[in-house]
């Protein structure tokens, strides 16, 4: 008798496999843009190789290979919709249309900004006089790349027979286009890159159909593999990852039940970003060799056989088997239960959660590492006892690292349920002090990798917003943020006697390592060219009045106390000064290793972030400082502008138009229909945007609505820019010169202006251009304004570097960023 089989209909996916296939194709076309763009006069005389080696072959062989590509070009694509239309695969056609024409829009507009002035100026010549069914220049580039997109996004319903001779039709045309002429290499790698990415663009929004077994093919594993079945049924589990595999309730003619795990090529693919990502975090990252569907569950069993051997309760296994289609099958017994992910905070007894840790504890003794102790792995039976599932990433004989890690997870993880103390008192019954005390290097985010990170941040962020919850205006403190990792380290030293332990070194590479690495490169390319001015700056001092000289040394400083208040006025909550004014300071130096003052700007949220203001508020007061400081400087420029012109008519300002304006609307509404209009694009809004949005509004009514912030808010707006003009005019009277404060203003603004459109820290370069310029304009001497410009940079912009660096390393150590 047949067995019976209860599963719902196959439904589309968004597949790794187009994900990855877009980010290589995306990286092979960026790639030959870069080359086209950067090396134009190689990749020409590349290409003028082609173009001698075309002319060589006879007339009838290069016109019969164009008139071939030119069939295959007209016959292939009708046969191609002629088979998919009798085979009724209408998804197929209706990704593998748009998908041609997104790739032929891509192609002609990469051609044309990019790819043309890389053609030898030769080509012309070559194709006069040439044909066959139709000129030689047929098909174009942009039809190629249609074609490579329509293999694309049609080859998931099609057999992988038929999948490759389209494949190889497609790159064989290119190919033959290529040595005949009739497309440049470069031209044709990027077409088939291009198509590559409309591909699968087109079906990572619509989804395709996922690369793993059907429901008929696990029923006939089953029976082949000796279990007399009786039935089979999908069991949806929402809590298991992506790459994890699909889930059947089976029953034999026996009555015994089974849970049958099933894994195909799409979860092979997935777990290869899981992979990837350790990898590239994390130091040691301890994963299995076991990457393909029928090795990955006979790994499982095996992990499940000797997690049964320590005595812990664990799913029992019965088989693993291979599947049709690349797929394989793990069959356990299956027990009553619910994951304990699925219980009310209230519904978790402390009985259970001990139960839990004894599991994990004869686990820890026999160093196998399960790798994802979460409580969605946890299964609850109806008596209360558990059962560890899922050992799909276990690991024998584990480090040090991947034994704390289970611990740090779990106990993270499960205190975001029942509270930080409960947990950790659970824990403690359960595995006893020494092991639970080996958990406390690894109580960091890095350690929870994956949704147990998202869950502790999530944890943390709610904390956040309770205890900010209607209060306008608060006191905060430096390193304040909610932090359950924090308190679960005091709860173990505390419960467990042990005295607190380093954090454990876990990151391959960390913000820290790669900002320094950017940041000595970038000061290498930017100060050493600045050395050459020493001598002329050292010249300079000789000749200054040092009494001058010295009165602009607290510009730096008094510059940095603008800037504080400029942050403490843009955030509803009461910011302590002397911390503010530290990460100030370590902002400046950061700003003169990163253009645009991105640097500073991203260290002001991280130091709002932990002081416990939540990332929307924090990202509004960030954006309103440089809104509150482009309308300061704005306002500031306009008016020395209006005053200097009334007594030096040489004066004048042209700001260009912004022709960018319109392009940037269309995209951004561009973006927001596809917001607007996909489901994912619609949970995006609503769980991300708007409560960013509600708490960035809330930011800025609270500063509204408070006259003392208000006052904050201009004074450090306002005094910012002044105080660079005075000592801008204290330089210039350093050297011999007077200059009028309106006068050295609006040659500051100016400067200012030309500055920030160079994409370098600073205005580095471009800044002391336009001062010098600007003086000698207004009647300073050459040689007193390059000295004057000379000295103020030296003492407003690189004095900063030594401070800076200092201050980043203090409020690094103390927390507050």
């Amino acid at each position: 008798m047949a067995p019976v089989i209860d599963a719902p209909p196959p439904r589309y996916v968004r597949r790794a496999a187009d994900l990855s296939r877009l980010l290589v194709s995306g990286a092979v076309l960026v790639v030959t843009v870069l080359l086209a763009v950067a090396a134009l006069a190689s990749a020409r005389r590349m290409q003028q190789g082609l173009l001698d080696a075309a002319t060589a072959l006879p007339p009838g062989l290069r016109d019969g290979v164009v008139g071939a590509v030119q069939v295959v070009a007209i016959v292939a694509p009708v046969v191609a919709l002629g088979v998919l239309t009798a085979r009724r695969r209408g998804d197929a056609i209706l990704r593998l249309v748009p998908a041609a024409a997104l790739g032929a829009l891509l192609s002609w507009s990469i051609t044309h900004l990019a790819l043309t002035r890389s053609r030898p100026d030769l080509r012309p010549q070559v194709l006069a006089g040439r044909g066959s069914l139709l000129h030689a220049g047929w098909p174009p580039a942009a039809y190629l790349a249609a074609c490579a997109a329509a293999v694309v996004a049609a080859g998931p319903w099609l057999e992988a027979r038929l999948r490759r001779t389209w494949w190889t039709l497609t790159v064989v045309c290119a190919g033959l286009s290529v040595a005949t002429a009739a497309i440049m290499p470069l031209e044709a790698v990027a077409e088939l890159a291009v198509g590559g990415v409309a591909g699968s663009v087109v079906l990572l929004l619509a989804g395709g159909p996922a690369d793993r077994p059907t429901p008929q093919a696990v029923a006939d594993a089953l029976v082949a593999c000796g279990i007399p079945l009786a039935a089979l049924r999908a069991t949806p589990s929402p809590d298991r990852r992506p790459g994890e595999g699909v889930r059947y309730g089976a029953e034999t003619t026996a009555g015994v039940r089974l849970t049958v795990q099933v894994l195909g090529p799409e979860d092979r693919n997935r777990d290869l970003f899981h992979r990837l990502a350790r990898l590239a975090l994390l130091r040691h990252p301890d994963d299995t060799g076991a990457h393909t569907p029928l090795p990955a569950v006979e790994h499982e069993l095996l992990m499940l056989v000797f997690a049964g051997r320590t005595g812990a309760r664990a799913a029992e296994p019965v088989i693993a088997y291979p599947v049709s289609r690349g797929g394989a099958l793990l069959a356990t017994i299956e027990h009553a239960g619910r994951p304990l992910s699925a219980f009310l905070s209230k519904e978790i007894t402390d009985q259970m959660l001990t139960g839990v840790w004894t599991s994990v504890g004869r686990l820890q003794k026999h160093r196998l590492a399960h790798r994802a102790l979460r409580p969605e792995y946890i299964l609850v039976e109806p008596d209360g006892a558990s059962r560890l599932i899922a050992f799909a990433r276990a690991r024998l004989g584990a480090t040090p690292d991947a034994l704390g890690s289970d611990i740090a997870q779990l106990l993270a993880t499960t205190a975001t349920r029942v509270g930080a103390p409960r947990a950790t008192r659970c824990a403690l019954a359960g595995l006893g002090p020494r092991l639970l005390a080996t958990a406390l290097p690894y109580l960091q985010p890095l350690a929870l990798l994956g949704p147990a990170q998202r869950e502790v941040a999530r944890y943390d962020q709610a904390r956040a917003r309770a205890a900010g919850a209607g209060a306008k205006r608060r006191a905060v403190r430096p390193g304040g943020h909610p932090s359950l990792l924090r308190d679960l380290s005091a709860a173990v030293v505390e419960a467990t006697g042990a005295e607190r332990a380093p954090l454990a070194h876990l990151a391959r590479f960390t913000w820290k390592s790669i900002l320094g690495l950017v940041g000595a490169f970038l000061v290498l390319h930017l100060v050493l060219p600045q050395l050459a001015s020493a001598p002329a700056v050292v010249a300079a001092l000789r000749q200054a009045n040092w009494w001058w000289v010295l009165a602009v040394l607290p510009v730096t400083f008094i510059s940095q106390v603008f800037s504080t208040y400029l942050q403490m006025g843009t955030i509803p909550a009461k910011l302590p000064f002397g911390p503010t004014y530290e990460v100030q300071f370590a902002s400046s130096f950061l700003n003169r290793i990163t253009p645009n003052n991105v640097g500073g700007m991203a260290l002001n949220l991280r130091y709002l972030q932990k002081t416990g203001i939540e990332t929307g508020a924090a990202t509004a007061s960030v954006g309103l400082q440089s809104l509150a400081g482009a309308v300061s400087n704005a306002a500031l420029a306009a008016w020395f502008f209006a005053w200097a012109g009334r007594h030096h008519t040489g004066v004048h300002l042209h700001v260009p138009a912004g022709r960018y304006v319109l392009p940037a609307i269309a995209l951004a509404l561009a973006a927001g229909g596809v917001l607007a209009v996909t489901p994912v694009g619609r949970r995006f809004l609503h769980e991300k945007v708007w409560p960013f949005l509600r708490a960035a509004a809330s930011t800025v009514t609270g500063v509204a609505s408070d006259p003392a912030k208000l006052a904050l808010l201009v004074t450090g707006a306002l005094g910012l820019p002044l105080i660079q003009v005075v000592g801008l005019a204290l330089s210039v009277h350093a050297f011999g010169s007077y200059l009028p404060f309106v006068q050295a203003g609006a040659v500051y603004m100016a400067a200012r202006l030309v500055a920030n459109a160079a994409p370098v820290p600073g205005g580095l370069g471009a800044l002391e251009a336009g001062l010098i310029a600007g003086l000698t304009m207004l009647g300073v001497a050459a040689g007193a304004a390059t000295s004057a410009v000379l000295v103020y940079r030296l003492l407003t912009y690189w004095l900063n570097v030594p401070l800076g660096a200092l201050a980043l390393r203090a409020v690094q150590r103390k927390g507050y960023v």
